[in-house]
């Protein structure tokens, strides 16, 4: 009888000191219908673990801000999430726990090469674990790819030929709309085009690379490709609703796009009209190639604070977000712009469940995914961030340059000797 009371004893004491363990967590969806998401799978968390999540929106432009506060009093978070950028500057700085970080990517095994790569030491392991992730590529109109015996858009001659066989101006269709405005969307796509040649325009050493035979090679390509474009300083929303009025088979867009494609409701408010066979005719090329394959996108991450008391519950939280109906119940938050970075989840037939996904199927959806196999950027390179490239993107150096090269018929040479004295005198090189 005592040692049965003693045993009823140990487990209610152990209960209580499990619901009196607490963790923080930091979040950037700061929007109220995504919170209340976030804090409903917490209380599951609870009821399952015992363990309370306090769950704290921080918008993302503050979050750098935060953590020094944060550091000084203290109260640092035991997980956070957040873009690539500040978790490898968090990582660099010694705050996140890189050995936990990777041995939940190896216990899950599953996880895009390309997504974890962008979150890489350097020296073998891992910053952060990519939580979700959005990619870019070409969105093209199968059905007029195959009517002409096309190959799909990856290779840069097919790219090119493709945009050569389809343009015809005169009945209101070009071959591409590419980006000729001097904004953001120009340097995304420029990104891959040039990532495609093995082109940087800074290399690990800080040296400014725009003059290179391989950047020049990706302006001459881009403005080739130009020649059959649609015309004039063409922006991100001219190609969206390009593409779905049917003016252009190709164009360069983000995940983003996918609900436009397949709702009608969101189509509608777009264009005004709506095309239900679009998306059995939209294929997507999950990257590009020339000399080497690149994507474009950006990925979100988990972190797990170095300093953290909590880092079995930490580490326990950061696997239930990425596992199964938890996991999906997240990415559905934004189905299309959240995609997983677990193979499994991809193929898994509830992730599925949703009125926007469903309309593309299982075999699509993965291909689309498996774009962050090939994930690359110009500002992460072998673990490393390349901190001068926000101040060349912040000053719109390449988007100006691509604009120039249009507005002012440039040849690739002189946009890239332009691009290169500019990003000189940003830099003080």
């Amino acid at each position: 009888m005592r040692k049965v009371l003693v045993i009823a004893l140990l487990v209610i004491l152990v209960a209580s000191i499990a619901f009196t363990a607490k963790i923080t967590f930091w979040t950037t969806e700061v929007e109220s219908n995504r919170l209340q998401r976030i804090r409903t799978l917490a209380t599951l968390f609870k009821i399952r673990y015992g363990v309370e999540v306090e769950v704290v929106p921080v918008e993302e432009n503050d979050l750098l801000k935060q953590i020094p506060i944060a550091k000084a009093s203290g109260t640092l978070p035991d997980v956070i999430e957040g873009g690539i950028e500040p978790m490898l500057l968090l990582g660099s700085e010694g705050l996140l726990a890189e050995k936990l970080a990777t041995d939940i990517i190896n216990e899950f095994g599953d996880v895009y090469t390309g997504a974890s790569r962008l979150l890489s030491n350097g020296s073998g392991g891992y910053y952060a674990i990519p939580f979700h992730a959005w990619v870019q590529g070409i969105w093209y109109r199968k059905d007029m790819f195959d009517a002409k015996g096309l190959k799909a858009p990856i290779a840069w001659e097919d790219i090119l030929k493709a945009a050569k066989e389809l343009n015809d101006p005169d009945n209101g269709i070009y071959g591409i709309i590419l980006p000729k405005k001097a904004d953001a969307y120009a340097e995304q796509v420029f990104t891959e085009v040039a990532l495609a040649n093995g082109a940087r325009p800074i290399d690990l050493e800080g040296n400014i690379t725009f003059n290179t035979p391989e950047m020049i090679e990706a302006f001459r390509f881009y403005k080739e490709l130009g020649k059959y474009s649609k015309p004039g300083y063409t922006t991100v929303l001219d190609a969206l609703k390009g593409y779905l009025a049917g003016e252009a088979p190709m164009i360069f867009y983000s995940t983003y796009i996918m609900d436009d494609i397949a709702v009608e409701e969101v189509q509608r408010g777009r264009i005004d009209k709506f095309d239900p066979k679009l998306v059995e005719n939209t294929g997507f090329a999950n990257y590009m190639t020339n000399t080497e394959p690149s994507s474009y996108g950006q990925v979100v991450a988990l972190g797990i604070l170095e300093g953290t008391k909590n880092r079995i519950e930490a580490k326990e939280f950061v696997k239930f977000l990425m596992t199964g109906n938890n996991y999906i119940y997240w990415l559905h938050m934004a189905p299309g712009g959240m995609n997983p970075t677990r193979k499994s989840i991809a193929a898994n037939p509830k992730f599925l469940e949703n009125p926007v996904l469903e309309r593309y199927g299982s075999e699509k959806i993965q291909e689309i995914i498996s774009a962050l196999e090939n994930v690359v950027r110009f500002d992460f390179y072998e673990g490393h961030v390349i901190t001068d490239m926000s101040k060349i993107s912040g000053a719109f150096i390449i988007g100006k340059a691509i604009n120039y090269m249009f507005a002012n018929d440039w040849t690739p040479e002189e946009t890239a000797a332009w691009a290169q004295k500019e990003a000189e005198k940003i830099l003080g090189k």
